[in-house]
């Protein structure tokens, strides 16, 4: 009688070897937060430490979730200024209860360049995400802009805690960041490698490396949510 095994030996060491690169990545233990809806998976964990009234924050990527955004509000009393030029996004931000004076919409996507972006229907119509097609022209065509140019627009010089949540265009944003040295001090952000076409688990790799060598610790992993905190 033969035994069938549940694992083989590549899985293993590709498990080991995922396991050992979030480890080389990962900061020192500081103080974390966890807040938005969890149920549907719609929140985020970070570092509280330095937030408050006046801090700057900026989330790319509404959704039909703003549970994050309202919980900040709630727990700092910030403001947020709040990007999504999608049809989903848009919907999300005319009910009644996301219209707080703490929330800035805006309806273009964040992108790392200035100008339009093509967007592709939601894989889930339920879930009602927008993205970024990988080598195709999309449904859609949407303003888009970056970090510099919403900075200088906003009139502000950093910014505390940024979330993109921006459905493939993740990458350009990080590479817009660190080439041009914004001083952002947090990142949560979530990567599509596994859930959006043409998107490869490399391009998370090296963009969690370019992180690295730029001085941002992993403080924070939940599925292919992360966070990043800038060493101080």
């Amino acid at each position: 009688m033969s035994i069938r095994c549940s694992w083989s030996l590549p899985h293993v060491v590709r498990d080991w070897r995922y396991r050992t690169f979030y480890r080389l990545l990962s900061g020192r233990q500081v103080p974390l937060m966890t807040l938005g809806e969890t149920v549907n998976e719609c929140h985020w964990t970070f570092c509280p430490n330095g937030l408050g009234k006046d801090s700057i924050i900026y989330s790319g990527g509404v959704g039909n979730d703003i549970t994050f955004e309202h919980a900040l509000v709630k727990r700092f009393g910030c403001n947020i200024v709040m990007l999504d030029p999608s049809p989903t996004g848009i919907e999300t931000m005319s009910k009644a209860e996301n219209k707080l004076p703490q929330f800035r919409f805006c309806a273009v996507a964040l992108a790392g360049h200035r100008g339009a972006l093509a967007f592709a229907p939601p894989i889930n119509p339920e879930e009602g995400s927008w993205y970024t097609p990988t080598g195709t022209a999309g449904a859609l065509e949407v303003p888009c802009t970056d970090l510099t140019s919403l900075l200088r627009e906003n009139g502000h010089d950093r910014i505390d805690l940024l979330k993109i949540d921006i459905e493939g265009s993740e990458y350009e944003v990080i590479d817009d960041i660190l080439d041009h040295r914004i001083p952002v001090r947090q990142i949560c952000v979530e990567f599509h490698h596994s859930n959006l076409p043409g998107i490869r688990r490399g391009q998370t790799i090296r963009a969690m490396l370019k992180l690295r060598m730029h001085g941002y610790k992993l403080i924070n992993q939940y599925g292919t949510n992360h966070t990043f905190l800038r060493a101080e």
